[in-house]
């Protein structure tokens, strides 16, 4: 047998609801808001942009750049190292022959497809020369996808990236300058490792060992003839 069906009368309005009072509080909120914003500038939630930039991070993860050696060549090696780890498949590599047989490659092209990057920093992590780094520029319109394709002179490091007004540094492998570094020695990155990466590091290396595979059981005796 089927329950009873309760039927909910709403409540009766009363005089203040018929009225619209209610609506009041809201628009009193409102006006309070708007004085206070007049009234004083450090009340206003809003960055008045492009008078006005919000600080990031060190690790903020913006347009990309190719670093450079001492020489002025790039540190690229073209080992496709980045183009492979890369989840969009927004990097596109053409390797050449350095013309000093010390760096063995370069990259004759190298183009990030910027509308297809996800800003994952993976590039970043699996380069083993650290000659591609992140910066903290997010101001990134284009009119066209071609505009979108940075090639290697929109990528290469230029000084306006770490002027005091520049977007500087964002995203990467190493931060800080290393002792081995000041002390003049010799060092391929120059640059000291990531907290965060020994502590991964330390952290595999406390994984307890894999069990033992248990023994291969003893083949059976042979019967006789």
């Amino acid at each position: 047998m089927p329950g009873k069906v309760v039927i909910l009368e709403p409540p009766a309005e009363t005089l203040a609801v018929r009225l619209y009072l209610p609506l009041l509080a809201g628009m009193a909120l409102t006006f309070r808001k708007f004085v206070a914003n007049v009234l004083s500038r450090k009340a206003r939630p809003t960055i008045e942009y492009p008078e006005e930039r919000r600080g990031y991070s060190d690790r903020f993860r913006g347009r990309h750049i190719l670093k450079t050696r001492e020489d002025g060549t790039l540190k690229c090696v073209a080992c496709y190292m980045c183009a492979t780890a890369c989840p969009a498949d927004c990097i596109h590599i053409e390797a050449g022959e350095h013309p000093n047989l010390a760096y063995e490659k370069y990259p004759t092209v190298f183009e990030i497809d910027l509308l297809r990057c996800v800003m994952c920093g993976f590039c970043v992590d699996a380069c083993p020369k650290d000659a591609i780094w992140m910066t903290r520029d997010y101001e990134l319109s284009y009119f066209s996808r071609k505009d979108a394709v940075y090639g290697i002179p929109e990528l290469t490091e230029k000084p306006s990236d770490t002027a005091p007004d520049g977007p500087g540094y964002g995203y990467r492998p190493y931060y800080g300058e290393s002792p081995a570094r000041k002390a003049g020695q010799f060092e391929p990155s120059g640059l000291a490792v990531l907290p965060m990466t020994l502590a991964r590091n330390a952290a595999i290396n406390r994984m307890p060992p894999p069990p033992p595979k248990p023994p291969a059981p003893a083949p059976a005796p042979a019967k006789p003839a």
